[in-house]
């Protein structure tokens, strides 16, 4: 068991331990029976404190019983710390919120692009066309009212489109003048149903035309089966001329024309119809715009008055 002692229960007991040296040292080694012990006072405490510790010879004797503590003081229960308490991790359920997934997108194929193909441009398709038989008679206030026309000199003749108009014009000769043809010239005047006048013919004329250097395109040609010139056969045509003017033009040309001019090209020359027949010049060209644009000037050959124009036009005979 553990005493704990004050400062006076020590000093206490440092002096019972030298009262009890002090005792046995002065107690005889053989004492006599009979004798009678000597008494001596008890000393004081000062005077056993006051005696020198090497007077001390005698070995202590141990003693047999602890001294008890005058001043007990009760022990402190050393008190163990109490543990310490980890409370456990409480565990907190996760919760997940699904997140929808995005839809896979569909797998898109590579669609390689298609070879480049040139497609050449396809060739004009000529399609000659019968000389038109008109189901009407034409109106002309000069001669009776037929489907086909003769110039008055008899030679030239062509037939006029169903529900179009003709007139005739025949030209008063100057005085003075000697061309042998002066006394049968004469003009005709086509017009359409709505009364515009697309194309004349003329019938023993005279003179002459002048050609200047184009760059050519035929669009559309066919060969007239009675109708030679001098020069040979004669065509419908119609040209897209390209002028090396500064700045250059573009004109259109539709009408008769001789197989000199059925050229194309850079060394072609400016076209005119003027073919010299028997009777004299004749003359036969359709009144367009000569400066339409190609795209007017594609549709335009697809309506039913340039058909008819063609029908009138390859009509054309010539009698000796």
């Amino acid at each position: 068991m553990n005493y704990r002692r004050t400062g006076h229960a020590k000093y206490a007991t440092l002096v019972s331990l030298a009262l009890a040296l002090t005792l046995t040292a002065c107690t005889p080694s053989s004492p006599e029976a009979d004798r009678a012990p000597t008494e001596r006072p008890a000393a004081s405490a000062q005077e056993v404190l006051a005696e020198p510790a090497a007077e001390v010879d005698a070995p202590v004797a141990e003693l047999a019983e602890p001294v008890a503590d005058p001043d007990p003081v009760a022990p402190i229960p050393v008190v163990e710390p109490a543990p310490l308490v980890v409370p456990a991790p409480v565990e907190v359920p996760l919760v997940t919120q699904p997140v929808a997934e995005a839809p896979a997108p569909a797998p898109t194929e590579t669609v390689k692009p298609a070879p480049a193909v040139t497609v050449p441009a396809p060739e004009p398709v000529v399609t000659p066309i019968t000389p038109l038989e008109p189901s009407t008679p034409h109106v002309s206030p000069n001669y009776p009212e037929i489907g086909t026309y003769t110039f008055p000199d008899g030679h030239i003749s062509f037939e006029v489109p169903s529900g179009w108009g003709m007139q005739a014009e025949i030209p008063v000769v100057a005085p003075g003048d000697d061309y042998p043809y002066d006394d049968h010239f004469a003009i005709a005047h086509i017009f359409d149903e709505n009364g515009h006048n697309v194309v004349d013919i003329t019938s023993g004329g005279v003179g002459g035309v002048v050609a200047g250097p184009v760059n050519r395109t035929i669009l559309d040609s066919q060969k007239l089966s009675s109708f030679d010139s001098r020069d040979g056969a004669s065509y419908f045509a119609v040209f897209r001329d390209d002028y090396p003017f500064e700045p250059a033009e573009t004109r259109y040309f539709v009408g008769l024309v001789p197989e000199t001019l059925m050229t194309e090209g850079p060394d072609s020359t400016s076209a005119a119809s003027f073919l010299i027949m028997g009777n004299g010049a004749t003359t036969a060209q359709v009144n367009i715009d000569p400066f339409m644009t190609q795209e007017a000037a594609e549709a335009w050959m697809q309506s039913e008055q340039y058909s008819k124009l063609k029908g009138l036009l390859t009509s054309l005979r010539y009698a000796q």
